[in-house]
């Protein structure tokens, strides 16, 4: 015959199976609200994995827009050399004019004016500034998520002057200048479409790893709820047996 005690054991078996269940209800309400799988200690070691992957693609977000801000500098760069080109195109012309020995002194002087002043706007488009930063001189870029550093830009700033040798000489150093202004672009837009495809890549990958799969947890939640309400009958039914005999003793 059942005695009072096997009702108050199944009763604290069902009190604990109760308990259990509105915890994984809890549980599953938490991840279904948050989308996130791994609160509340589930997986340690999967958030920890993930918290590392978001922060690797957060900082590839970033290298990217350094990228991005380097090509902007080096297309300013580049429009200030084509400005010197087409000076110093002109400078070499006058050059040219200016020993042709039927000019005159005035002719001569005039040309001379001109020259100074090309010299003169040379010199002032050369020291362009962006940002507080000289356009035709290095500088340097974090072209990834670890911080590696590369740098950019014109090595050499053309100086501007008249004669013909003199213009031949800085019509070189422009070309140079621009062939290593050319390079940065290509080179940054490189970096800059891989720290874009490795941030997706990676907040991908912390994605399946932290996200709530949404069908599975609200079956998940169902079966919960099921075997809490079946757990709270238990406890009723027990409640009842223990007080259907206790009144055999009065």
């Amino acid at each position: 015959m059942p005695t009072l005690s096997n009702y108050a054991n199944g009763a604290n078996y069902a009190v604990n199976s109760a308990f259990k269940a509105r915890r994984s209800m809890n549980d599953s309400l938490a991840r279904l609200s948050t989308g996130e799988r791994t609160i509340h200690g589930f997986d340690p070691a999967g958030k920890a994995v993930a918290s590392n992957l978001s922060t690797q693609a957060r900082s590839s977000d970033i290298a990217a827009r350094n990228s991005e801000d380097g090509i902007s500098m080096l297309h300013a760069a580049e429009n200030v050399l084509f400005e010197l080109a087409s000076l110093n195109y002109r400078l070499r012309e006058l050059a040219v004019q200016k020993l042709n020995d039927t000019m005159s002194v005035a002719d001569k002087a005039a040309i001379a004016a001109e020259e100074a002043e090309i010299v003169s706007a040379g010199e002032k488009i050369a020291n362009t500034e962006l940002n507080n930063r000289d356009l035709l001189s290095t500088f340097t870029v974090a072209i990834n998520n670890n911080g590696t550093l590369s740098q950019l830009g014109a090595v050499v700033k053309p100086v501007l002057a008249a004669g013909v040798s003199n213009a031949d000489t800085q019509m070189a150093n422009i070309s140079k200048a621009l062939g290593q202004v050319a390079a940065g672009i290509n080179a940054l837009k490189g970096h800059q479409s891989n720290m874009y495809s490795l941030s997706a890549n990676a907040r991908a990958a912390a994605s399946r790893i932290q996200d709530t799969d949404f069908a599975k947890e609200s079956a998940n939640l169902a079966q919960s709820s099921i075997l809490n309400q079946s757990a709270l009958a238990m406890v009723a039914q027990a409640n009842k047996a223990s007080a259907a005999i206790l009144t055999l003793l009065n």
